[in-house]
């Protein structure tokens, strides 16, 4: 939920602007071969990725139980993207490319040159997004991330008392996220800037899930633009430690009488995600998607070959032609809430 529309206007103004006609062109390439794709069952690619998440950072300082960064499940391990590789991720993807999310696992603060990338993606005209879990935004942070032009920042709050917030964001302090929210909102005022557009990601818990409306006022109160409430996804290294919450419009799942959770929809023959968008880990390997976080699947090394190159490889390509003939036989994807409708 958007607090101001008069804010809700200016993001979309932003939006606009960063999409040049070259990326307008190759997005509507994409949804073309998209649809065609599954119309014939093979995957047919026009165009390049419109969107790319970079992990500027593998590693993090919560231990979120959830998370398999916080959990230590990842088998790869965890480092920090360097600068030279940003920049030739984003000179390879060419002016297609309108939006870059800086955040696959790990916390993107930690990596020292996030300013600089952000600031290079800028340059190119290129819409950029962070998700962090909002311990390191002091003012001099702060004033770094809103000068290179960061468009749109998310930190995450999963509770509005200590006790509620810890039970999930373990080894995390929220006072320091709660002062953190309010520095980004002050200095962006005092700098006079409209970006960056400030979102309080909530992760909904069966603990937590009574605290939304008081969430609600407090972000408004501080001044913060957007509130998403966002189902949690739930893994067998979770350990219970968590439970889903007893609303289901705040859940991915149903839960079976059993005890077990199926997630919610019917899995389908196809998933936008691989006609769309990329996801570059801070070695340089890529996923085909998000959900392929100890990046099995990975079709290429952004470090070693271009992005374009990549996205039209053969074990891209298979792992498409997967995708649209038997889905559910790719473990990740049954725990995925992508392609679970009609139309993506």
């Amino acid at each position: 939920m958007w607090f101001s529309y008069r804010r809700k206007l200016s993001h979309g103004l932003v939006c606009a602007k960063k999409v040049s006609f070259p990326a307008l062109v190759n997005a509507l390439q994409l949804i073309w071969s998209f649809f065609r794709s599954r119309l014939l069952k093979r995957p047919l690619i026009s165009g390049f990725p419109w969107a790319i998440s970079i992990e500027p950072s593998g590693l993090c300082n919560l231990q979120c139980p959830e998370c398999p960064v916080g959990a230590g499940v990842l088998t790869r391990k965890g480092g920090m993207m360097d600068l030279q590789l940003f920049r030739k991720i984003v000179s390879d993807s060419g002016r297609q490319l309108a939006h870059i999310n800086l955040f696959f696992q790990g916390e993107p603060m930690l990596n020292n040159h996030i300013a600089r990338m952000i600031s290079y993606a800028q340059a190119n005209g290129i819409y950029t997004s962070m998700s962090t879990n909002g311990h390191h935004l002091n003012e001099t942070r702060c004033m770094e991330l809103i000068g290179a032009g960061l468009t749109r920042i998310i930190i995450s709050l999963d509770g509005i008392t200590c006790e509620s917030y810890s039970t999930y964001r373990k080894g995390g302090n929220l006072n320091k996220v709660q002062n953190s929210i309010r520095t980004i909102v002050a200095t962006r005022k005092k700098l006079g800037s409209i970006t960056p557009f400030v979102t309080v990601q909530f992760l909904v818990f069966k603990h937590n899930e009574h605290e939304i409306p008081e969430l609600i006022e407090w972000c408004r109160s501080e001044g913060v633009d957007k509130l998403e409430l966002k189902t949690a996804q739930f893994n067998e290294f979770g350990q219970g430690l968590v439970q889903p919450p007893t609303n289901s419009a705040y859940s991915r799942y149903t839960l079976q009488p059993d005890g077990s959770l199926t997630i919610k929809g019917t899995m389908r023959n196809h998933c936008s995600r691989q006609w769309g968008t990329a996801v570059v880990a801070w070695d340089g390997r890529v996923a085909p998607c998000c959900y392929d976080k100890d990046l099995e699947f990975s079709p290429g090394d952004a470090s070693k070959e271009s992005i374009k190159a990549i996205w039209r490889n053969r074990n891209m390509d298979q792992f498409r032609h997967k995708v649209l003939n038997n889905r559910a036989s790719i473990e990740m994807c049954r725990n995925c809430t992508e392609g679970r409708n009609i139309l993506f």
